[in-house]
């Protein structure tokens, strides 16, 4: 029984080394010349879903794993979806605080006599963040006949506090989650060897990276790419209604699988 044990524990610290060691596969590349379609989408995820509430696993949540792959340089936190400025250190640390103004009476008999202070709440990205935001690439290659959706960046959301004044939910940052220049870090290689609960089978090592390869995550479109660069809820016809714009992501997904069976026809 002792021998057994010692044997089951050897094989599970090799497993736990061997999925230390793996690393990133880049995809293979494609012609311009064999796409046929191609469009730019954007779509949210929300941690809280039960599809998706594994990403926010204690011991392991994504936003920490975001978070701090920023602030130990591993990551760079771009400024917008253009991925072509970024924040340094010190402005990254500065944009998820909260600022509060706080009265504190110099009089406690007289109201009227107080000092202002100013309280800084620093981030707390597993307590802020729920919402990640995702770009990606939709194409169909006329020569593998198959249409593929390759994220390229992801950003945390969060709800933005100044002054006691809600700003609504604003991108933390953008992070690349693939770089096809392979110029720099990208959240795949942070992805890769990260590891989330599996909900199907807690045995079985699984990694963030698995977890968007696999599209196991469930999520809403809230944008295309289109000439006036409107995000669906402000598209004319939707009105700024969420049902309208529920609809409107829904013909979305529906048009990608429309075209896909057309070129299969043809």
């Amino acid at each position: 029984m002792l021998r057994k044990i010692v044997l089951f524990c050897i094989v599970l610290g090799l497993s736990f080394t061997l999925f230390a060691q793996r690393i990133v596969v880049n995809p293979e590349p494609t012609r311009e010349a064999n796409v046929l379609h191609a469009k730019r989408i954007w779509r949210v995820i929300d941690l809280r879903e039960k599809k998706n509430v594994t990403a926010k696993w204690p011991r392991n949540p994504i936003s920490n794993v975001l978070y701090n792959a920023a602030l130990s340089g591993k990551l760079r936190p771009y400024r917008n979806d253009s991925l072509n400025k970024w924040y340094d250190l010190e402005e990254f640390v500065a944009i998820g605080a909260d600022t509060f103004f706080v009265k504190k009476l110099i009089d406690p008999n007289d109201e009227d006599f107080y000092t202002i202070d100013t309280v800084v709440d620093h981030f707390k990205p597993d307590e802020k963040i729920n919402l990640l935001l995702l770009m990606e690439d939709v194409y169909f290659d006329s020569k593998t006949s198959r249409e593929y959706s390759q994220i390229t960046a992801i950003a945390p959301l969060y709800n933005k506090t100044v002054s006691n004044i809600d700003l609504g939910l604003l991108p933390l940052c953008w992070f690349k989650y693939y770089d096809r220049k392979n110029l720099e870090s990208d959240c795949r290689q942070i992805f890769v060897n990260s590891l989330m609960y599996n909900s199907g089978n807690p045995y079985h090592k699984f990694s963030y990276m698995d977890w968007f390869e696999q599209r196991l995550f469930t999520s809403v479109i809230i944008k295309e790419s289109n000439p006036y660069d409107l995000f669906i809820m402000d598209d004319p016809e939707v009105k700024r209604n969420g049902i309208n714009a529920l609809i409107k992501a829904a013909n979305v997904n529906e048009q990608k699988g429309n075209r896909e069976e057309d070129y299969y026809e043809r």
